[in-house]
């Protein structure tokens, strides 16, 4: 694990990161931000994908900074007892080098979705909001498969994915929809908006990566 400041003198802290990233035997490093600055959506974006966390420095900083350390040392043995027969520890053959679009506007699932799959090797694109998930599924090639939050604000999950299917290089494309909670309907409605399946939120990492082989491998 390591803490950077992004205000370090010399190099920047996004030139450590961007180092990190870069080096083979340091790649898997669990990254934690600490910085006083104010971070804009696009930063904030740039950084949920190539770091665990980040801490703004105010009041009681340090305690959560302290918290973040505690909770990210203690991960590790939780996942892996989590998918222990899922995966073994190491990345699933079957997942590693997959592109996968994230679409969610909620920067903590971004965090917690990018650092579990690329624990498996998988290439990590994420987004906030329906409309940029609209262009970079135009534009980017290669995409595997994509994971969308039905629950975002201005263009939902729901019309996300009913524009995405009028695509024709997405036509095919798995989507796999992630709802707030398991109720009645919701399965037929994501069906319906053109997802292939859905998950319910709080998402269970042993039966995502479960369902990510399925429409992968089958």
């Amino acid at each position: 694990m390591a803490v950077i400041d992004l205000g370090l003198p010399g190099m920047s802290g996004w030139e450590v990161i961007e180092r990190i990233r870069s080096t083979k035997t340091l790649r898997s490093t669990a990254l934690v931000v600490y910085t006083a600055r104010d971070l804009n959506r696009q930063e904030e974006m740039k950084l949920a994908r190539a770091t665990r966390s980040v801490v703004v420095k105010e009041v009681r900083s340090a305690e959560r900074l302290r918290d973040e350390i505690s909770s990210l040392l203690s991960q590790p043995r939780a996942n892996e007892a989590e998918t222990h027969s899922e995966t073994n520890g190491n990345p699933d053959p079957a997942l590693a080098g997959k592109k996968v679009l994230v679409v969610d506007d909620d920067i903590r699932n971004i965090f917690a979705l990018t650092a579990m799959l690329e624990r498996q090797g998988m290439q990590v694109i994420a987004v906030d909001n329906g409309q940029n998930a609209l262009e970079v599924a135009r534009d980017e090639p290669d995409i595997s498969i994509a994971l969308v939050d039905v629950m975002m604000p201005e263009m939902d999950g729901f019309a996300t994915m009913s524009h995405m299917r009028k695509l024709p290089k997405l036509k095919n494309l798995p989507i796999v929809a992630l709802t707030a909670k398991a109720m009645k309907g919701d399965r037929e409605k994501c069906i319906e908006a053109g997802a292939s399946d859905y998950i319910a939120k709080p998402i269970n990492s042993a039966h995502l990566l479960s369902m990510l082989r399925a429409w992968l491998t089958g």
